[in-house]
């Protein structure tokens, strides 16, 4: 009779799966849903500039619609209620389904902020709230910006999402898409309604995520079990590996006894999302996006490079089964071993156990494979009592010395952990040699270790500032010293304020307007542009952040290179902006173990590479034939009569910086201290250029030249988008080249000057340029501020934010 229970149990999870997870799974606040979150608050603010409408895409689709009404116009209405019905029913399900009762709460919490934000948003762009709540229950005119019964569906529909199985969530994305077409083809709303609304739910959603937490879609242990009875594994039990870090590690036991160790890429896994990968790819160290990636191409890359590793003599576990069960779930089964690294002791790791271990990531790493992956649970003991490397996940071909070393390096500090600095140090240098443990020296940083090390290393009864002091005196060398950085003091942030309000006073003088005129223009601007300005500046840095892993060979993630980006903005408000840049750099570079002249070649080929595209649009715009400075400095139109006094201001900063430059002839302490730089300048360059032939070598690769080129050239195309928006809050328009130019151009020029942020210059050069394509003075001068506001003044708040992120993860 049990028998006959359990087979039926066994049957009964492999049928469809409705729900992701077992009911009571541990519910995480996912960082997806701050993606997700910014995405949708981005979106509407783009959706107010033309709120509440009818804006040109909403007469064109309700002209499409028009035209299919009387082939389709039936079946809005059915669509719609569908829409209503399928909500419903997800509620439904989780009021009937043992063990769901929470969902029910997180369900009404959405409904509750997505009406709220449907209020808020619809105020904010003209709608009467009694409009917002008649649309709740009204299924045709009038049209109503936002449309609230489509916000409060999708909130419920999207925050029941985690909870279900892949294909009721991609039914439920086709319904929420599907009911919003058909509230627009009801004349219940518009596009820009209709789209408000579906970012309205996913912000409600998303928050909801956040403070109550979803689960993560793992399977449950049963599910598990017939994945395996699909891929001929038939198992009596089935339960987790005890590792907290491997979420996707299981361990089983044949019929015959056998233990197995699984590994999973479950289909309803939030991880194996494109969003959840993407976003773990971006952050997590040592992490691989698997954006094109199948979880069927996943199990077999593991399972290849487990059987390369094999073949190469390195000690493995054996892959028993790999493949992809019947309801998509990817699992690979090979030999359980005894015991991890982690569950071991001082005393069961002997030397020798230590520096079989060690000989076999040597052997691993000559055979021209990098595990990329090495820690405590990845370094286990055999049933023979033989040391074994395992996962190979993100194992891959050793493209550079930095994947060897690093791996290395992760070994030294998890066997530190075990046995203590001293022992792991001796095994290190009977494997390498004293050789082989200088060269670690430079990846000896927390950049270079996983998230588990670092948390173990913090709990360890020594720093790694220890570890690498007695690595020095073991190898007998000295400790490459880290660049010194800079930091922002009260007294620097004053100093900013100071020049920056005698900057706009000289630029006022200068431009031939006063500052009554400039106070009148700003007091006019429409604030929603300026808005929408300040929500598109952070995408400039994160078009640089993408240059900046363009020119740089280490194998680095996305998100700590962008909180790189925003850190420069901040540490830019003392510094001039390219020395800001190199220091901060150079500093995060060599937490990755790359010298400082290689760090410094990746900057320099990165700035290089900036140039390029600036030069580049400048001459397409000159030869092209499209508008630039269509009009000359002396003509430019100007409102106030005071457009003549343009030439005069460009004259007076050529003059400021022919002074300069006398000035620092003339005064001996100056010139003594400008010479004395003249030795170490010459010293850094000759460092630099024994460094620049191996960080060149990222030019013989065309997807980092693409990364750069395209991310430098998004920078500047989303600058001039800035200034356009800005320029749009004054009433004032210009061509889209025209802006392009005036960008790059005061770029160029502001770049030269060793100004902290270039203040002055900027301002001055923006002003210039807008007065010389017609632009108002006034009009100019307040543009120029605006736009160095959002750009330049404002950013350091989140700058700030991101350089204690860095400091927080060591990463500077």
């Amino acid at each position: 009779m049990a028998d006959r229970a359990d087979q039926a149990r066994t049957r009964l999870h492999g049928l469809v799966r409705v729900w992701s997870s077992a009911a009571g799974a541990p519910r995480l606040r996912r960082p997806t849903d701050i993606l997700l979150l910014v995405v949708s608050i981005l979106a509407l603010g783009l959706l107010a500039l033309a709120a509440p409408g009818p804006s040109g895409a909403d007469d064109a689709l309700d002209t499409l619609l028009a035209w299919l009404q009387p082939l389709f116009g039936w079946l809005w209405s059915v669509v719609y209620a569908v829409m209503t019905l399928w909500a419903v029913g997800v509620v439904l399900l989780a009021a009937a389904s043992r063990g769901r009762r929470r969902l029910l709460v997180d369900q009404a919490t959405a409904s509750v902020l997505a009406f709220a934000a449907a209020v808020g948003v619809g105020a904010l762009a003209g709608t009467h709230p009694s409009a917002i709540v008649e649309g709740m229950v009204s299924s045709g005119p009038p049209v109503v910006y936002v449309a609230s019964r489509v916000a409060i569906l999708t909130a419920i529909i999207v925050t029941a999402s985690p909870h279900l199985a892949r294909p009721w969530r991609y039914a439920s994305r086709l319904v929420i898409g599907l009911g919003a077409v058909a509230a627009i083809g009801l004349n219940a709303t518009n596009l820009i309604g209709a789209s408000a609304a579906i970012a309205v739910g996913i912000a409600a959603a998303a928050i909801t995520h956040l403070v109550l937490g979803s689960p993560q879609g793992r399977l449950t242990d049963a599910q598990v079990g017939v994945a395996l009875a699909d891929l001929g594994v038939p198992t009596t039990e089935v339960s987790g590996a005890g590792d907290p870090t491997a979420v996707d590690l299981l361990l089983a036991r044949t019929e015959q006894g056998e233990d197995l160790r699984v590994t999973v890429y479950g289909r309803d896994a939030w991880d194996s999302q494109l969003v959840g990968s993407l976003w773990t790819a971006m952050t997590r160290r040592g992490e691989r996006a698997q954006l094109w990636g199948t979880r069927r191409s996943r199990v077999e890359h593991e399972a290849l490079f487990t059987l390369l590793a094999s073949q190469a003599s390195v000690p493995t576990l054996d892959v028993v089964a790999v493949g992809v069960a019947d309801q998509g779930d990817a699992l690979l089964v090979t030999t359980s071993p005894r015991a991890s690294l982690r569950d071991l002791d001082a005393d069961a790791l002997d030397d020798d156990l230590l520096a079989r271990t060690w000989q076999a990531l040597v052997t691993l790493n000559g055979a021209g494979i990098a595990h990329g992956r090495i820690d405590s649970s990845r370094v286990v003991v055999r049933l023979d009592g033989s040391p074994a490397l395992a996962d190979f996940d993100a194992a891959g071909r050793a493209s550079d010395e930095r994947d060897v070393r690093t791996d290395q390096v992760r070994l030294l500090v998890c066997t530190a952990l075990v046995v203590g600095p001293d022992r792991a140090l001796a095994a290190a240098v009977h494997a390498i040699g004293a050789d082989g443990l200088a060269d670690l020296l430079p990846y000896l940083q927390p950049a270079a270790l996983g998230r588990g090390t670092r948390a173990d290393v913090r709990a360890a009864t020594w720093t790694l500032d220890e570890l690498r002091s007695a690595a020095v005196a073991v190898a007998g060398v000295e400790e490459p010293p880290l660049e010194r950085l800079r930091r922002v003091t009260p007294r620097s942030v004053g100093s900013l304020l100071v020049t920056a309000l005698l900057v706009y006073v000289l630029v006022t003088l200068l431009a031939g307007v006063d500052l009554a005129s400039v106070a009148s223009a700003l007091a006019s601007a429409d604030w929603a542009w300026l808005v929408a300005a300040l929500l598109l500046s952070p995408f400039i840095q994160a078009s640089m952040a993408g240059a900046t892993l363009g020119a740089a060979l280490a194998r680095l993630r996305y998100v700590p290179v962008l909180m790189l980006q925003y850190a420069i903005q901040f540490i830019s408000l003392v510094l001039p902006a390219t020395a800001a840049r190199l220091a901060l750099e150079v500093r995060f570079f060599q937490k990755f173990g790359i010298p400082p002249g290689s760090a410094l070649s990746f900057g320099l080929i990165d700035g290089v590479s900036g140039f390029v595209v600036q030069a580049g649009l400048i001459l397409l715009i000159l030869v092209s034939g499209l508008p630039g400075f269509t009009s000359s400095l002396a003509s430019g139109s100007s409102t106030d009569g005071s457009g003549s006094t343009s030439p005069s201001l460009l004259v007076v900063l050529l003059a400021v910086a022919v002074l300069a430059v006398v000035v620092t002839l003339v005064v001996p302490r100056l010139r003594h201290r400008v010479t004395a730089r003249i030795p170490a300048i010459r010293a850094a360059i000759s460092e630099q250029a024994r460094s620049a032939q191996s960080a060149l070598g990222v030019l013989r690769r065309p997807g980092k030249v693409c990364a750069m080129l395209g991310g430098n050239l998004g920078a500047q195309l989303l600058q001039a988008g800035v200034l356009a928006l800005c320029l749009q809050a004054f009433g004032q328009t210009a061509h889209f080249s025209q802006l392009v130019l005036i960008n790059t151009a005061v770029a160029l020029f502001s770049g030269l000057m060793p100004v902290p942020g270039g203040m002055g210059v900027t301002e001055a050069g923006f002003t210039i340029g807008l007065q010389a394509i017609g632009v108002p003075s006034a009009i100019a001068v307040s543009t120029a501020i605006t736009y160095r506001l959002v750009t330049f003044y404002v950013p350091p708040i989140w700058g700030a934010a991101a350089m204690r992120w860095l400091r927080r993860n060591e990463y500077v």
